[in-house]
C-alpha cells in the first residue's frame, strides 16, 4: 500500500509532466522587459509621446507598448519580445547594449532617428536576428567584425550614417542568407572585401558615397540573385571584371563618379536581359559604345557621361523600345558626315525617350532633318558646346513635349525656326555663342511658359520683339552681342517675374531707357550697355530694390544721375561711364554700403565723387 506523503509526492511529479511551467519564460519575459527599460533609460529624448506607453509594468505588460511585438500566445515563449520597431520616432541618444539581452529578437527597425555613438558589439549576440535596421542616424565608429555572429540576417541597413573604418569580411564569410546590404552614405573605407561574393542569395546592394577605394573585386560576379548594385561615389579604380557583365539577373548597376577606366567589353551586354540602368558616369572609361547594348532591351536609362567614350556613337538604339534617358554628354564623340548621324534616326525608334544629352562632345556637321522626328516624350534635348554648323532643323517645333533646350555654343547659322512656337512647355531656350542671324521670330511670344531665354552672341537684327512681353513667366532675358536696332519695348518691363537678369547690352538699340523699368522690383542684373541709348536715367530705377549690378556705359544717355539710385542698398556694381551724363553726383550713393565698383568716368560732372 502507497503511503500518503509518496501519493502526493507522485500526483504533483505527473502535474509538472503535463503542464510545462511557465516560470522560466515569465523570468525571460521580465529580462526583455528589463532591457526595453534600460534601453528607455539610455535615450536623451524618447520622442515625445513615441514611448509614453513605456510606463506600465507587470505580467507581460511590455508586448502591449508602442513599437513592441511578442510571440503569438499559443507558441512556448509568448512574451518573448521578437520585434522592436521604432522607425521614425524622434529618439536621440546611444544604442543601448541591453537590446543585445532580447535573445528571440528577429527584427530591430531603429531607423530615421537621432542615435550617436557606435553600434554595440552586443547586438552580435542576437542569434535569430533577420532584420538591422539603423539607417538614417547619426551613428559612429566602425561596424563591428562580430556581426558575422548574426548569422540568420537577411537585411543590414547602416546606411546614411557616419560610419568609418573598412566593411568587416565576417560580413561575406558569414551572412549567407543576406538579401539586402546597405552601407551607402557613410565614411567607410578601404577595399571591398572579395568575401562579399559569397553572399549568394544578396539581391540588393548598395555602397555608395562612401571613400571605398581598389578594385572591384572579381567575386562580386558570384552574386547570381543579385538585382540591384550601386559602388558609385567612390574611389574605386582598374576595370570592371568581366565577371559583372554575366550578372543576367542584374536590373541595376552604378558605377559613376569613380575613378575606374578601360574599355566596355564587346559582348558586355549579351546576356543582360534585364538591365534596366546603368550609371558610368565621371570616370576614366573610353572606347566605343558595344553594339551588344541593343541586347539590354529592358534598358530605360543609359547614363556614361564624363568619360573619354570616342568615336561614332552606335546606331544600336534603336531596339531599346523603353529607353528613356540617354546621358552621352562630356565625351569624345564625333561625327563629320551625315552618316555619322545614323544614331538619330535609330532613336526615333524610341517612343518612351525623354532625355537626349549629347552636349560637351566633339560633335559636327550639320544636323540631320532626323532630329525632328524624335519622340514627342522628348522633354530635354542637349546639344551644347559642340562643333555642329548648318541650321537648326525648321520642324524641331514637332518636339512639342521638349521643356529644355540646349543649342548653344555651336555654330548653327541660318534663322531661329519659327517652329519654335509650338513648344508650349519650353521652360529653357538657350541657343547663344551661335552664328544665328534674321530676325527674332515673333513667335517666341508663344512661349509662355518660358522661365530662360537666352540668346546673346549671335548676328540676330531687327527689332526686339513686342511679343517677349507675353512671356510672363520669364527669369532671365539675354539678348546681347547681336545687332539688334530700335527701342527697348516699354512692354518687356511689365514681365513681373523677370528677376534674375535683362541683358540687351552690345547691340544698336536707340530711344531711352522706359520708366516701366520700375515695375521690376525683383530684377538682380540689368545690362544695357554699348548701345546708342539717350535720354536721362529713369528715376524709377530706384524701385528696383533688389537691383545689385547695373550696367549703362557706352551709351549716349544725358542729364544728371537720379538721387533715387541711392534707395538700391544693396547695388554693388554701377557702371555710368562714356555717356554725356552732367550735374552734380548725388551723395545719396555714399548710402549704398554694398557698392564696391563704381565708374563715372568720361562724363562731365561737377563736384567730387561721395566718399563710399
Amino acid at each position: 500500500m502507497i503511503s500518503l506523503p509518496l501519493l502526493l509526492f507522485v500526483l504533483l511529479f505527473s502535474a509538472l509532466l503535463l503542464c510545462p511551467s511557465s516560470s522560466d519564460d515569465d523570468g525571460d519575459a521580465a529580462g526583455d522587459e528589463l532591457a526595453l527599460l534600460s534601453f528607455k533609460s539610455s535615450l536623451l529624448y524618447q520622442g515625445g509621446q513615441s514611448l509614453a506607453s513605456w510606463n506600465t509594468s507587470g505580467h507581460g505588460q511590455h508586448c502591449t507598448w508602442v513599437g513592441v511585438v511578442c510571440g503569438r500566445r499559443r507558441r512556448r515563449h509568448p512574451h518573448r519580445v521578437v520585434k522592436l520597431l521604432l522607425r521614425s520616432s524622434n529618439l536621440s541618444g546611444i544604442i543601448s547594449p541591453s537590446l543585445g539581452n532580447l535573445s528571440f529578437l528577429r527584427e530591430l527597425d531603429l531607423g530615421d532617428n537621432y542615435f550617436s555613438g557606435e553600434i554595440p558589439p552586443e547586438l552580435c549576440r542576437l542569434s535569430r536576428l533577420q532584420l538591422l535596421e539603423l539607417s538614417d542616424n547619426s551613428i559612429q565608429g566602425s561596424i563591428p567584425a562580430a556581426i558575422g555572429a548574426c548569422t540568420k540576417l537577411t537585411s543590414l541597413d547602416l546606411s546614411h550614417n557616419q560610419l568609418r573604418g573598412m566593411i568587416p569580411r565576417e560580413i561575406g564569410a558569414s551572412l549567407k542568407h543576406l538579401s539586402n546590404l546597405y552601407l551607402h552614405k557613410n565614411g567607410l573605407s578601404g577595399e571591398i572585401p572579395s568575401a562579399l561574393g559569397n553572399l549568394t542569395s544578396l539581391q540588393e546592394f548598395d555602397l555608395s558615397f562612401n571613400r571605398l577605394s581598389g578594385a572591384i573585386p572579381s567575386s562580386l560576379g558570384q552574386l547570381s540573385s543579385l538585382l540591384n548594385m550601386n559602388l558609385g561615389q567612390n574611389n574605386l579604380s582598374g576595370m570592371i571584371p568581366n565577371s559583372i557583365w554575366n550578372l543576367s539577373s542584374l536590373r541595376a548597376f552604378c558605377v559613376s563618379e569613380n575613378k575606374l577606366g578601360g574599355m566596355i567589353p564587346t559582348n558586355a551586354f549579351k546576356t543582360l536581359h534585364l538591365l534596366e540602368v546603368i550609371y558610368m558616369g565621371t570616370n576614366r572609361f573610353h572606347g566605343k559604345i558595344p553594339a551588344s547594348v541593343a541586347n539590354a532591351s529592358h534598358l530605360t536609362r543609359l547614363q556614361i557621361d564624363g568619360n573619354l567614350f570616342s568615336g561614332i556613337i552606335t546606331s544600336g538604339f534603336g531596339r531599346l523600345r523603353n529607353l528613356t534617358e540617354l546621358y552621352l554628354w562630356r565625351n569624345l564623340f564625333q561625327t563629320r558626315e551625315q552618316e555619322d548621324w545614323g544614331f538619330i534616326s535609330d532613336l526615333t525608334n524610341c517612343s518612351k525617350l525623354q532625355t537626349l544629352n549629347l552636349g560637351e562632345n566633339n560633335l559636327g556637321g550639320v544636323l540631320p532633318n532626323s532630329f525632328s522626328n524624335l519622340s514627342t516624350s522628348l522633354s530635354f534635348l542637349a546639344l551644347h558646346l559642340n562643333k555642329i554648323t548648318g541650321s537648326i532643323p525648321q520642324d524641331i517645333g514637332n518636339l512639342i513635349g521638349l521643356q529644355h533646350l540646349y543649342l548653344c555654343n555651336n555654330n548653327f547659322r541660318g534663322s531661329l525656326p519659327s517652329s519654335l512656337g509650338r513648344l508650349k512647355n519650353l521652360g529653357i531656350l538657350l541657343a547663344y555663342e551661335n552664328n544665328l542671324s534674321g530676325s527674332i521670330p515673333l513667335a517666341i511670344g508663344n512661349l509662355t511658359e518660358l522661365n530662360i531665354l537666352l540668346l546673346g552672341t549671335n548676328k540676330f537684327s531687327g527689332w526686339i520683339p513686342y511679343t517677349l512681353s507675353n512671356l510672363t513667366n520669364l527669369l532671365s532675358l539675354g539678348l546681347s552681342t547681336n545687332n539688334l536696332s530700335g527701342p527697348i519695348p516699354s512692354e518687356l518691363f511689365n514681365i513681373q517675374t523677370l528677376s534674375i537678369m535683362i541683358n540687351v547690352s552690345k547691340n544698336n538699340l536707340e530711344g531711352s531707357i522706359p520708366q516701366e523699368i520700375g515695375h521690376l522690383k525683383n530684377l538682380v542684373e540689368f545690362h544695357a550697355e554699348s548701345n546708342r541709348l539717350s535720354g536721362k536715367i529713369p528715376n524709377t530705377l530706384g524701385d528696383c530694390q533688389l537691383l545689385r549690378h547695373l550696367y549703362l556705359q557706352n551709351n549716349l544717355l544725358s542729364g544728371s544721375i537720379p538721387s533715387a539710385l541711392g534707395q538700391l542698398k544693396g547695388l554693388e556694381t554701377l557702371d555710368l561711364s562714356s555717356n554725356n551724363l552732367s550735374g552734380q553726383i548725388p551723395t545719396s550713393l555714399a548710402d549704398i554700403t554694398m557698392l564696391h565698383s563704381l565708374n563715372l568716368s568720361f562724363n562731365s560732372f561737377v563736384g567730387e565723387v561721395p566718399t563710399m
